[in-house]
């Protein structure tokens, strides 16, 4: 990703006034050997005008960005093959910009996924450490934030009680505050939905997010956002709300999207176990769980 001065006032197809997310269009790359494997290794790009550039001449500031949403293994994209495809599509759209406010240029990976903390472990993470980061979308900071006045409230409680402080306890109730059960089930439900979208090539993506931009906007974001006191957060937060959500974008899904979104559940469940069953139907996995029988003694 850049950032640069556009010349000029071109900036279309983007609009100068707001932000762009998910152009997963090839068109730029229709007769060049990058084309066949855009498709299916996708990418995207966004793009974020920041106001006037900082030139006589130049028009809007803008910050362009061309990345994977998901990629594991060979459908990991090179550095070089996101420049080569970022550097094609702003020159297919007529966006130009002197080399010389080319700026901020960025080069990143985004650990997605993965294991939570162990929770015996003194060592309470925060951020990134305590994988807030969201396993479908990449986006970490204002879940961090969210996630930090749970975690603070749980240590300080403990370090209230002066003489009788016990720091595993305290540990212990910062780790249950940010990884709480509810937590998890709803992480469950993206993990799932990040491995779906990175295993795609651009023609079911497209599809997908043409279904997703589709829903209502607290909806969506929620989603995007996805963690506790965050907007749109209880369109997702509990069991109910995900089988809604799961229902209301499957009927917006074009017909191919629906098969190959189904078949990866069942591919999915049957490599990982009912994970995603539990997220969405938990209560039939509660079934019998309740709390220990009182001790006979």
């Amino acid at each position: 990703g850049m950032c640069v001065d556009v010349a000029g006032d071109k900036l279309a197809p983007y609009d100068a006034s707001a932000m762009t997310l998910f152009d997963y269009r090839t068109d730029h790359l229709v007769g060049s050997d990058l084309l066949a494997d855009a498709e299916e290794r996708p990418s995207f790009v966004y793009v974020m005008p920041s106001g006037e550039g900082g030139c006589d001449g130049c028009g809007t500031s803008a910050f362009f960005e061309e990345t994977s949403l998901v990629g594991r293994g060979e459908r990991r994209l090179e550095f070089e093959t996101l420049k080569q495809r970022l550097i094609k599509r702003l020159a297919f759209h007529g966006i130009t910009y002197g080399e010389a406010s080319v700026r901020e240029e960025e080069y990143c990976y985004i650990p997605m996924g993965g294991q939570l903390p162990d929770r015996t472990q003194r060592v309470v993470p925060i951020g990134g450490a305590a994988n807030t980061v969201h396993p479908a979308t990449g986006y970490q900071l204002c879940r961090m934030l969210a996630s930090s006045t749970g975690v603070a409230a749980a240590l300080s409680a403990e370090l209230s009680k002066g003489d009788g402080f016990d720091p595993d306890a305290a540990a212990a109730a910062a780790h249950a505050s940010l990884w709480p059960a509810s937590n998890r089930l709803q992480r469950d439900f993206a993990v799932f939905g990040g491995e779906f979208l990175g295993s795609q090539p651009v023609e079911i993506l497209r599809g997908f997010f043409g279904a997703f931009f589709a829903l209502e906007q607290p909806v969506w974001g929620g989603f995007l956002a996805g963690w506790p006191g965050l907007p749109g957060n209880e369109n997702h937060a509990t069991w109910l709300a995900r089988v809604r959500f799961g229902i209301t974008i499957a009927l917006k899904f074009p017909p191919k999207v629906a098969a190959t979104f189904v078949a990866y559940l069942a591919a999915f469940t049957a490599a990982y176990g009912p994970l995603i069953l539990k997220s969405i139907f938990t209560p039939v996995f509660e079934i019998g769980v309740g709390p220990p029988p009182p001790d006979p003694g």
